[in-house]
């Protein structure tokens, strides 16, 4: 058991290691790092890095770094979803939110589904561009050789 978990680990670890599977894993992990309603990016991340054999480590690593980010870009998603639809603006703070979603979880998400929508449909509209601007930056950042040596270190 503890040979096939190793096994499983160990290819993880060595999975998308040239250039361009790095740069997609970093492209792919900061953009859905950024999905509005926390709590889900961890999740996704891990699916999609499974899916199209990303990187793990890269994948979470990056899911960690953008957290702050995505904190920030909350509001700005959900006033483009909002724009979109021509809906009323949204008026509690992040903290008065939080602390009302915490203390009755099912009776905020039922009463602020809208707002959840619009905030997925800002980041939507949003997550294209965020792809590959971070994609093409990162192809430029991240050497040939680099990805080459890490593939080696990783044997």
């Amino acid at each position: 058991m503890f040979k096939k978990l190793n096994l499983v680990v160990v290819g993880q670890l060595k999975q998308g290691l040239g250039q361009q599977a790095c740069c997609h894993a970093i492209a792919a992990s900061l953009m859905i790092g950024l999905f509005p309603i926390m709590g889900f990016s961890t999740l996704m991340n891990t699916f999609s890095a499974a899916f199209f054999r990303l990187n793990q480590p890269v994948v979470q690593v990056c899911n960690w770094i953008i957290a702050p980010v995505k904190i920030a870009l909350i509001f700005p998603f959900l006033r483009l979803g909002e724009w979109l639809f021509q809906a009323k603006p949204f008026h509690l703070s992040l903290a008065e939110f939080s602390a009302r979603f915490f203390s009755e979880i099912a009776t905020t998400t039922a009463e602020f589904a809208w707002t959840f929508a619009h905030a997925i449909v800002g980041w939507l509209i949003c997550a294209p561009l965020i792809y590959c601007v971070i994609f093409r930056v990162s192809k430029a950042l991240v050497p040939k050789r680099l990805a080459s040596d890490l593939s080696r270190v990783a044997e």
